[in-house]
């Protein structure tokens, strides 16, 4: 299987889904964003449910991409499961370890996860494959650390997913075609999970209604994608969002796409 992974990895005929060549290098201080990341970003409740239902209290579990904490500290005080979170900011590391000292915190890299192999029985990340610099490295390295028979899930978002936005779609249109060139696409991250050894692959949707009362995380610019667009548009969409805000919550929808696989 070495062999077999050592190949894909070297294997650049591979057409890529995007070309991030097509929009500006984006730089998102996460250090500075770590304060508003605690504050504003809330675990989506289905794909919690998700992971939740096949876990124990033996259930090794790591989130790489982890963030402020959000959803592997969750895990970890419903299921008192060991848990592992991996982050590169350190600002965002500190928020977490504020909020729960038991989780295994640890900094480094999608791409170099530092864990022995067969280390987890799950793996996941959730909307964190669109910053990953060689996602083929780093589904290599999930392969590479999971246990026999354990999974990973891959929480993206699809073409349909992104257009489909509410409110981010709705109130800056001009994100919808820019974010489109970064998500690499599911059929492309399914094929690369199939050619590390994973199986068993399913792609399953997860999606909950909520209101907005506020613009506060928008106007703060929490989404990275709002980094995206030119002032005039961010300043267009949060003019247009208050104003309905003033009639009353807008009804929104969070859309996920989860990409399963089993070693």
């Amino acid at each position: 299987m070495q062999t077999a992974t050592h190949e894909w990895l070297c294997d650049r005929t591979v057409p890529s889904p995007f070309d991030r060549r097509i929009i500006r290098e984006v730089k998102v201080d996460y250090d500075k964003m770590a304060k508003l990341y605690t504050r504003f970003r809330r675990v989506h409740p289905v794909v919690l449910e998700r992971f939740l239902t096949d876990l124990s209290a033996s259930s090794p579990v790591l989130e790489v991409g982890s963030g402020s904490g959000n959803y592997i500290s969750t895990i970890r005080k419903m299921i008192g499961c060991e848990c592992h979170g991996i982050e590169p900011s350190e600002a965002m590391l500190a928020e977490a370890r504020k909020k729960d000292a038991e989780t295994l915190w640890r900094k480094g890299s999608a791409e170099s996860l530092p864990y022995r192999a067969g280390a987890f029985t799950l793996i996941f990340c959730v909307d964190v494959i669109h910053h990953v610099s060689d996602v083929p490295l780093f589904i290599a390295e999930m392969f590479r650390t999971l246990s026999p028979r354990g999974k990973v899930c891959i929480v993206t978002e699809s073409e349909v997913d992104i257009r489909e936005r509410k409110p981010l779609s709705v109130y800056f249109p001009e994100t919808v075609e820019l974010e489109l060139a970064r998500y690499p696409r599911n059929q492309h991250l399914k094929q690369i999970m199939r050619g590390v050894g994973l199986s068993a692959i399913a792609e399953k949707a997860a999606q909950f209604a909520y209101n907005l009362e506020s613009a506060d995380s928008y106007e703060r610019e929490v989404f990275s994608c709002l980094n995206l667009i030119s002032e005039q548009a961010h300043a267009r969409g949060i003019s247009r969002m208050s104003k309905d805000l003033r009639h009353g919550p807008i009804k929104c929808s969070s859309r996920y796409t989860m990409l399963w696989a089993t070693k």
